[in-house]
């Protein structure tokens, strides 16, 4: 046996009851000791009554080790003798006298622990309830139709308005809906139903006592018993081509309790699954496809027999309210411990966060989303009993299936009209529907653009096309500056040109390693001007600053110096340029540089602002730049003709920030400069500056968040959509892929989507599978905690993945699944490697956690890595770690694959017969 006796390190601790009232409180706590796996195998069963306690042994157990155990289970003390009897003492005040439980033991003689049914509370209390509930014999319900139950611990949070939207959802996209209200004691379309004056032939109730008369588990009788009489029960789907029917509560008005309730049908003759199969029998009967399920709220036994089928789709629904989010974080890991949901064959439960609003809640939302989709995590198991090895593949689909769904609030949400029309009017207003599409069973085929549409390309060919474009841009920047790379205008660079339409821009461009700081840096080197960058952005510049040149200051290490081409000048050859012959090379501006942090002034603010400014003269081919008196006649001087000044390579330059005259250095830079530029009047000189985000915070000290928030919509920042949009462009630029008629920065989301699908299909797995969703998977997978994705690891990941694709048959996508997961191991490992050359202090935090690796799981707590505040906070500042809600630590896939952390998977118990 693997438990308490054995010290299993993962089993969590259950301390004694701080009262023991009744034999009610003793039941309980020995519950809780089962489902925790507390028991010694000695323990078969216990059942408390008013008058005892009787355990359920292994013959030759003996009293003395029942006692000591009890003892230690419910605290010491807890066990006496009375007239040579174990008695389990009570709690009573002072002077009442004592009171207890007798405790009998019953030696077994062939036990059997009997069928456990899904109910909230078992009525045995074994050693199997540290185990999940027995798995329905088949992994889908009859018909292959899918059942979708929505529930909410506390009333009032939407959750009966979200049924109907996803209802009406489905049925608008071709699907047939059997939409069933089991709230048998507060009904909510039920009464919708009746006010719009529909038939009612057949309700809920009516199943239920139909289905109790069955005998011998034959239900088909009633499913086409159903299937006549809720005929009139279809309401109208406007636009859409599906059909849905409404099953109320009941034929009657009167409230009251059910006559007959859910559990009441889990007899002993009948299958574990017997009403929520039955209710699939019934939608098949009627054609349909689908059922949804408005369930009672709370921890009730009415909503207990549907939520504990793992095949069922479960929808948490709750707001901000802590009664509500915590009783529904404890009501998903409950039904997950006893129910969970095995990915890749079950739905992933689901949750819904309701009734906030965005400019408001943010960071509450924030939390709140992060809570659930760790909660519902726990209540997934990535791909069951398959080994830790399948746990560890399967952890970014986990991610992406459980995150937690928003519904800001709307107002006319508020106060619900009666009837049925008009609340799917207000649902359809509110874009409900829209917002709970991924829980659709399976995504209609669409048009999709045809896999190398007019570039006459096979799989194998556009395989090997899109790994060698790929390839090409993973350092786009050591590739020369040959503009038939190809550039593509993201939403920060947009809007960078379309704020400057009349002045040239004198900004800061803030963003990650690989964000593409060097890459822009070059496309405005083979721009030449700032009207051709503007241009190439999709946006024209007004004509007084189109001609600007751009004249590199500072060039990064990774950026190829050589001859420009027919197409395109390097860096020194535009200094050459401006300066009308041989201008300041990059050894000359960095020896400039060099001498400054040296002189006796270079903690001197002032100091360092005249320096800069001189040294952008320099660049300019003002070689007596150095000589000039101060801040104020060198820009006289180079106010006389425009120029777009550019910097990046400050992380080769500097290397760390670690003495004054290297902050003040850069502070001047990104503060000072910027100022003198802009007072300069007609604005005839810009300056645009790459920095990595942790530079420009180790050089700004104070005001740090008000300097960000200046240059944020500025910051080379990729989202989950732009990295999307990046990968498209990959496969349009290796014309793999045909995007006719709009440009790619016209495509919203869906286009982004529906255009990859040849690339990467729909899903890791077919369209109708439970895997998750490609266009979700791929940037969680290469995420951090700041939810950014790098464009190098994107463009990465595309070239693996596309090199482990070739010669595989098995489909007719570009990317293949099993080459996308292992694509991610090789970017991880590629990522960390050139943290630790760019970044020494975050890459040295890494590779200290790297040693811990092969002896603890993540989530870990800080301790057990050997972190300290200070090495917290450097990498939660990076994306590479985050604080999960019990206060443990847990790295993205994109660190965690290459560091070797493995995932804490669902405990399993092997017990000994």
């Amino acid at each position: 046996m693997q438990g308490h006796a054995d010290g299993d390190i993962d089993a969590p601790s259950i301390a004694p009851p701080a009262h023991l009232f009744t034999w009610v409180d003793v039941d309980e706590h020995l519950v809780s000791l089962a489902a925790a796996d507390r028991w010694p195998e000695w323990l078969l069963e216990a059942d408390a009554w008013w008058d005892h306690l009787e355990l359920t042994v292994l013959p030759g157990t003996t009293e003395d080790k029942a006692r000591a155990w009890l003892d230690e289970a419910f605290g010491l003390g807890s066990v006496g003798v009375d007239t040579g009897r174990l008695v389990l003492a009570l709690d009573r005040p002072g002077g009442l006298g004592a009171e207890g439980i007798p405790v009998v033991l019953l030696p077994a003689v062939d036990h059997q622990p009997g069928r456990r049914t899904p109910r909230l509370a078992e009525r045995r209390t074994t050693a199997e309830l540290t185990r999940p509930l027995t798995r329905p014999k088949q992994d889908r319900f009859p018909g292959d139709v899918q059942v979708i139950a929505f529930h909410s611990f506390k009333g009032g949070v939407g959750r009966t308005v979200h049924a109907v939207a996803l209802a009406d959802e489905l049925a608008r996209k071709g699907h047939g809906v059997l939409l069933v209200d089991a709230d048998l004691e507060a009904p909510g379309i039920t009464w919708m139903h009746q006010a719009q004056g529909s038939p009612c032939d057949i309700g809920y109730e009516d199943v239920l006592a139909l289905l109790h008369g069955t005998t011998d588990g034959d239900t088909r009788p009633v499913a086409d018993m159903v299937a006549e009489y809720i005929a009139g029960q279809y309401v109208a789907v406007s636009h859409g081509s599906g059909r849905l029917a409404v099953l109320p509560v009941g034929r009657r008005n009167r409230l009251g309790p059910p006559r007959i309730e859910p559990i009441d049908l889990l007899t002993h003759d009948r299958p574990a699954y017997f009403l929520t199969e039955s209710l699939a029998e019934v939608a098949g009967a009627c054609g349909l496809d689908t059922v949804i399920m408005d369930l009672r709220a709370g921890a009730s036994e009415l909503s207990a027999p549907v939520l504990l089928d793992p095949r069922v789709q479960r929808v948490f629904v709750t707001t901000l309210s802590s009664q509500s989010l915590d009783g529904t974080r404890r009501m998903i890991r409950q039904l997950g411990a006893k129910a969970p949901a095995l990915l890749g064959r079950d739905p992933a439960p689901a949750a819904i966060l309701t009734q906030f609003w965005d400019d408001v809640h943010s960071a509450e939302v924030a939390a709140a989303r992060r809570s659930l989709s760790r909660a519902l995590y726990g209540a997934a198991d990535a791909h069951g009993a398959q080994g830790q090895e399948a746990v560890e593949e399967f952890v970014v689909d986990t991610q992406v299936l459980t995150e937690a769904l928003i519904s800001p609030f709307r107002d006319e949400l508020l106060a619900l009209p009666r009837s049925w029309r008009e609340v799917v009017a207000v649902v359809r207003r509110c874009g409900l529907g829209d917002r709970l599409e991924q829980l659709a069973p399976g995504r209609e085929p669409q048009q999709l653009p045809a896999l190398g549409a007019g570039v006459g390309v096979d799989v194998e060919e556009g395989r090997r096309k899109l790994h060698d474009r790929a390839s090409s841009l993973v350092f786009a920047e050591r590739s020369g500056l040959d503009s038939g790379l190809g550039f593509l205008s993201t939403e920060p660079l947009r809007r960078l040109v379309g704020d400057h339409h009349t002045a040239l821009p004198v900004s800061v461009v803030v963003g990650a390693k690989g964000a593409g700081k060097t890459f822009t840096y070059a496309r405005l080197c083979v721009a030449g001007t700032w009207g051709e960058f503007a241009k190439s952005a999709g946006a024209p510049t007004g004509p007084a600053q189109a001609t600007a040149p751009v004249v590199p200051v500072l060039d990064p290490d990774n950026i190829d110096q050589f001859s420009g081409t027919p197409r395109a000048a390097g860096p020194q050859e535009l200094r050459d340029r401006v300066a009308g012959g041989d201008g300041a090379s990059r050894e000359d501006i960095r020896q400039w540089l060099r001498d400054g942090l040296s002189g006796e002034d270079a903690q001197d603010q002032d100091y360092w602002t005249a320096k800069w400014l001189a040294c952008l003269a320099l660049a300019a081919g003002e070689r007596e730049a150095a000589t000039w008196a101060g801040p104020t006649e060198i820009l006289q001087q180079l106010g006389r003709r425009p120029a777009l000044f550019v910097i990046d390579g400050l992380e080769d330059f500097f290397q760390t920030i670690d003495s004054e005259a290297k902050r003040v250095a850069l502070r001047s830079l990104l503060i000072d400069v910027p100022t003198r530029l802009r007072s300069l009047r007609g604005s005839p000189l810009g300056l645009v500056v790459f920095v990595r985000r942790d530079l420009a915070s180790a050089a700004i000290r104070q005001n740090l968040g008000q300097f960000l928030d200046r240059y944020k919509p500025y910051a080379l920042r990729w989202d989950a959509r732009e990295a999307l949009r990046l990968a498209l462009w990959v496969a349009v630029t290796a014309q793999v892929v045909e995007v006719p008629e709009r440009d790619l920065t016209d495509l919203d989301a869906d286009d982004i989507s529906r255009a990859l699908l040849p690339v990467w299909g729909a899903k890791l797995g077919s369209d109708r599978s439970r895997e998750a969703g490609t266009d979700r998977w791929v940037p969680a997978a290469l995420a951090d905690f700041n939810e950014q994705v790098q464009a190098r690891d994107v463009v990465r990941f595309l070239s693996e993945a596309a090199r482990l694709s070739v010669r595989d048959d098995r489909t007719d996508r570009l990317l293949v699944p099993t080459a996308m997961r292992r694509a991610l191991a090789e970017c991880s490992r590629e990522k960390i490697r050139e943290i630790a050359e760019e970044d020494s202090r975050l890459g040295r935090l890494l590779d200290g956690l790297s040693r811990f690796s092969s002896e603890v799981l993540m989530p870990f707590d800080s301790a057990e890595v050997g972190l300290d505040a200070e090495g917290i906070a450097v990498l939660e500042e990076a994306g590479a770690l985050a604080k999960d809600p019990d206060g443990r630590y847990r790295l993205p896939e994109i660190y965690r694959h290459a560091l070797g952390f493995r995932t804490r998977g669902r405990a399993r118990v092997v017990r000994s017969p």
